[in-house]
Formats: structure tokens, sequence, C-alpha cells
């Protein structure tokens, strides 16, 4: 079920690198996701009840007080794209750095909404969770996604997720 940007309800959200590039390989580029997710949870007042940084996506559940999401995640998105690309530039030990930089090069010339480089797809395909279940259904989604992906055994394994509780992000309460 599609939602419109501007309802308060809760909403299920993917955010995916161009071409599936696993990116998030490196603390410092998944610690710009979690810094940018506690920045719109303080600033942007966008709730946070479940998520998971994988190598190359990011599922969310989220709610906002009524501001519109899909300002928060372009906001979201522009500046995490900025700044990652920024680290890969200046990474020294970043072996795949030509690579990547050539990739995300050549989808920003074929997108006109790119000034050079693409990081993050387009859209981030919000799923209205109308319904208790709805939520549970999708949070469970959520938290299995690196054991199905082969990465864990179990949920809680997966330090960038809401089901550790050594998570770097602190979600908020249902």
């Amino acid at each position: 079920m599609r939602r419109t940007a501007y309802s308060t309800e809760a909403n299920f959200i993917t955010m995916t690198v161009v071409d599936w590039l696993d990116v998030f390989t490196r603390v410092e580029y998944k610690e710009t996701i979690i810094k940018s997710l506690e920045f719109c949870r303080k600033n942007k007042k966008m709730s946070i009840f479940a998520y998971v940084l994988m190598t190359n996506h990011l599922h969310l559940v989220v709610q906002t007080d009524g501001t519109n999401l899909s300002d928060i995640v372009r906001d979201f998105k522009n500046f995490t794209a900025k700044e990652i690309i920024r680290q890969i530039e200046n990474n020294p030990q970043e072996s795949r750095k030509e690579w990547l930089l050539r990739t995300f090069r050549m989808r920003g010339k074929y997108n006109p909404l790119n000034e050079i480089y693409q990081f993050w797809q387009n859209g981030f395909y919000p799923v209205a969770l109308t319904s208790f279940e709805m939520m549970e259904q999708k949070i469970d989604y959520i938290h299995n996604n690196p054991v199905l992906a082969g990465f864990v055994n179990e949920p809680y394994e997966w330090l960038y997720s809401s089901a550790s509780a050594l998570s770097p992000l602190k979600v908020d309460e249902l």
C-alpha cells in the first residue's frame, strides 16, 4: 500500500545505493548514515522505530510529526551522498576508490537530478503501515534481512540493526 508523503502514519522505507554497490562495508561510511539518522530524529522530528543498514541499502520504519517525509529523505540522501563520496575520495585505504567514483559519476551523468555523482537510487518507496500487524511484519523483515543475506545466524548479531542491543542508533519506542 503506497501513501502520500504528508501522512503522519508510520512507513516502511528503503534507500538503495546505485547498482547495489556494497559501500557500507567500512565503519566510517556506516557511521555517516547513523549520525545522519540521529540528526533526522533530533532536528527533523522523524521517529525511527526499526532499521537495518546492510552493505548496499537501508530499511527503516519511520514516522514524522506531519513534516513531509519526502523532504526529510531528500535532505538525508543529499547530505549522506556528498559526505560518503567525500570520504571515499579522501580515504587512502579505499581500494575500490576509482571504481566506486567512476560508477557514481557514470550514474550521475545520465540523471538530470544530479550535478556530478549519483550515490543513491531515486526513490525511497514508502509503504504506509496501517495496522500493528503490518508494522510487526515489516520490523521482522528488517531484522531478518542480515540473516536471509547469510551475514549472521540471528538478527541480534548484526550490529547496524535495531535488533542488536549494541546498535549505535537507538530507536524510538512504538
